[in-house]
Formats: C-alpha cells, sequence, structure tokens
C-alpha cells in the first residue's frame, strides 16, 4: 500500500486526533518504530508523514496476524478488524482534516454551488430576453440587436462567473475580474 496514499505532515497531536489515540500512545508508538519524519526536541514538535505512519499500522497488523496465526482464529479475525476499523477511521479523519483545510470540496457543496450558478446564468438570461424584447422595436439594425444580445448574454455569464467565484475563492475581488471587449461588468 506503500505510496498509493500521498501523506500530510502532522505533529503528533494532529496524528493522535486522526487514530482517536492520545498523545502517550502516539510517543508509545514512535518507541515501537512508527516511521516519523523529524524527531521532536527542545520545542520543536515531531513530524509525521500521515501515510507512513498510516503503512506502518498496517505492517504491524498483519505482523501481528502472522504471528498468532495458530492462535485461535476468532481473536485474529477480531485483530484483523480492528486494524482494517483503525486503517478506515484514519482515512475518513484524513478526508475530513482535508475538507477542514479546504483541501477538498464536499459533492454536496460542489452540486449546490452549481445550482446558484445555474439560477444566476438563468436570471441573467431570462432579464436578457426583457431587455431585447423592450428595445430591440428601437433599433434600426440587426448587428444593433446582435451586439445588445452579445452584451447582455456576456452580462449574464459574467454575473454567474462572479458567483461561482465568491463562493470557491474567497479570495476573489470582483475588481479582478477581466472585462473583454465584449463584455460588460454586471450591474448592481
Amino acid at each position: 500500500m506503500s505510496g498509493a496514499i500521498d501523506g500530510r505532515l502532522l505533529n503528533r497531536t494532529e496524528l493522535a486526533k486522526i487514530f482517536a489515540v492520545s498523545t502517550n500512545t502516539i510517543s508509545t508508538w514512535v518507541e515501537k518504530g512508527c516511521p516519523y519524519v523529524e524527531r521532536g526536541s527542545n520545542g520543536v514538535e515531531y513530524q509525521f508523514d500521515s501515510a507512513a505512519v498510516i503503512d506502518w499500522k498496517i505492517q504491524r497488523a498483519v505482523e501481528n496476524v502472522a504471528m498468532n496465526a495458530g492462535d485461535d482464529s476468532s481473536k485474529s479475525r477480531r485483530e484483523d478488524a480492528d486494524c482494517r476499523r483503525a486503517v478506515a477511521n484514519a482515512v475518513v479523519a484524513e478526508i475530513g482534516a482535508d475538507e477542514a483545510l479546504k483541501s477538498v470540496v464536499s459533492r454536496h457543496d460542489a452540486i449546490a454551488d452549481l445550482a446558484t450558478f445555474c439560477q444566476v446564468l438563468r436570471t441573467g438570461l431570462s432579464n436578457m430576453a426583457a431587455k431585447i424584447a423592450a428595445r430591440a422595436t428601437t433599433m434600426d439594425s440587426a448587428p444593433e440587436i446582435e451586439a445588445l444580445a452579445r452584451k447582455e448574454t456576456n452580462r449574464a455569464f459574467a454575473a454567474a462567473r462572479l458567483e461561482l467565484g465568491r463562493r470557491w475563492l474567497p479570495e476573489h475581488d470582483a475588481d479582478d475580474e477581466p472585462v473583454g471587449e465584449d463584455q460588460q461588468p454586471p450591474e448592481g
């Protein structure tokens, strides 16, 4: 399994939270050979690669099962199940940590944001139709009507793009939005 997961650097407290154990347990693991990136001392915290620790836990569980192969099979199955559960909990905790750190996006958030994008776009396009209908009767040429349609279409897409930017890029600034030759910034 080594290399299958990209690990993150964690300190002792963060690692303990992911595995739902105490920091004393992490210290015991280190004594038993748990891999670390940097040894802690004099105010410098231990640094662990989460993927390396998960691999180490799996390897220890496999060795434990192999050593107890001659023992009661139900004991081995329970230990094996406990190991799989611990690894699964660690992976789930790591995914939760990634979500909390905004490293990944939940599927539900992405769907909600896409729905909002589509709603803003639909509103803009509906407004576009009303504006064109009202103004087209006073226009003299097809190119003039086409230019109005292009301008209003770009305005609808720009408003939807800005809304998506506000949701996905918190540091997003509307003043940084590029305005193309045919584009106009959205109104109010």
